[in-house]
């Protein structure tokens, strides 16, 4: 291991990238490494708060978490936001104080969070952490230079450091725009999870195929231990759930919620419904899926309880491969053709409802799960953690 003092700076613009970024976190301080969370947009905009276990798994090791607007210099608008802002998450803590009033104060929040110019913001940010350090790493989901303060930051950053892209999600299905990234800045190394991603990531130098350390079974394993939620079974029902998407992600909205009243209204399923944490997790459920409309258990959890998983779009499915649970893939749903699909078993393909009501009556807990078609994209060099501990190792002793 190299004497020379260095530090991880990870930008975190979302909840995703949060997911993604949170296991090198981890790898990093285990290798002595001085790490530092950012979090950006998403989180100063009080749309996600990070989960329960990363933020215990941070409290633990002492790792140092920031919001963007609080780290480097301040105006009187940023002063005038972070006190709104400190404020909004304090009274949210409180359930005796009214929605009302919460909905107020977040609203004046938002509103000075307009005013905020984001460019400058993640340049100062940037200058006060790149402070006495000989050798820094800074990773981050991809760069979009519409985001202002996530633009900003990584600008001030490139050239001083050496910025290491994670995509927020497995890659499993061809992005042409990756080829032509008009509005993407140019990392300095994309770590990529598979052969797929690598070729149609075109505009960047030079890339790293390790899978995707978020669902590498050792970073599994830390969560679970920062997780109190056991799997249930309820008069012994079948525990099911729904991984949603945005109605602009579905072929047919309509069929869709009508296929959920009807797989709720079975009396041998559980029923969960998970909205898509984009789009979807502030949007009102219909009346008569309230009960099953879950926005409050986190993926993991939720994927842990269950025995059958459906989707038709979320990546998070491969949480689903990582616990080795029963995937059912509603091919009529879906507006996308996923790399996936050619080596899919066709038990797992559903082409219709009857399709679905068919192979969940002949669901059996003891059924041989073959999930390979899912498992070459996440795992398409072998262990991630392993992967990624030795590029980290590589990268540290180089010259770089």
């Amino acid at each position: 291991m190299s004497d020379i003092k260095t530090k991880a700076i990870f930008y975190a613009y979302s909840n995703n990238a949060l997911d993604q970024l949170a296991p090198y976190v981890f790898l990093c301080h285990q290798k002595k490494i001085n790490c530092v969370v950012i979090y950006g947009e998403d989180f100063v905009k009080q749309k996600v708060r990070p989960r329960n276990n990363i933020i215990k798994i941070f409290k633990h090791y002492n790792i140092n978490t920031y919001n963007i607007t609080s780290v480097g210099k301040k105006g009187f608008i940023q002063s005038i936001f972070s006190y709104f802002w400190c404020l909004a998450i304090t009274i949210e803590s409180y359930q005796y104080i009214p929605n009302f009033f919460k909905s107020k104060i977040k609203g004046l929040t938002n509103k000075i969070f307009q005013l905020l110019e984001g460019e400058l913001i993640g340049k100062n940010a940037a200058i006060e952490l790149l402070k006495n350090n000989e050798k820094v790493l800074v990773f981050t989901d991809n760069w979009d230079l519409r985001k202002k303060f996530q633009n900003g930051f990584l600008s001030y950053i490139k050239d001083r450091a050496t910025i290491i892209s994670t995509n927020q999600v497995p890659y499993h299905f061809h992005n042409p725009a990756w080829q032509k990234p008009n509005d993407w800045g140019k990392e300095d190394i994309a770590l990529v999870a598979n052969h797929w991603e690598a070729a149609d990531k075109t505009f960047i130098d030079r890339k790293v195929v390790i899978g995707n350390l978020r669902y590498s079974k050792k970073w599994s394993t830390i969560l679970d231990d920062y997780s109190m939620e056991k799997k249930s079974n309820i008069g012994h029902k079948k525990n099911v759930l729904i991984l949603t998407h945005t109605e602009s992600h579905t072929s047919d909205w309509e069929r869709m919620l009508e296929l959920l009243r009807e797989l709720n209204r079975k009396e041998d399923i559980n029923l969960c419904i998970l909205p898509h944490i984009r789009g979807m997790i502030n949007m009102k459920p219909p009346k008569d899926l309230e009960k099953v409309w879950d926005k409050t258990t986190t993926l993991d959890v939720a994927v842990k309880k269950s025995d059958i998983i459906i989707f038709w779009e979320s990546s998070g499915i491969f949480e689903a491969v990582l616990r080795n649970k029963k995937i059912f893939f509603l091919s009529f749903l879906t507006l996308r053709k996923f790399i996936w699909e050619n080596n899919a078993p066709k038990n797992m393909m559903i082409k219709n409802e009857n399709e679905l009501f068919d192979a969940l009556n002949n669901y059996n807990e003891n059924d041989v799960i073959d999930n390979h078609c899912f498992e070459e994209i996440i795992w398409s060099e072998g262990d991630p953690w392993f992967n990624a501990s030795n590029f980290l190792d590589e990268f540290l002793n180089s010259d770089h």
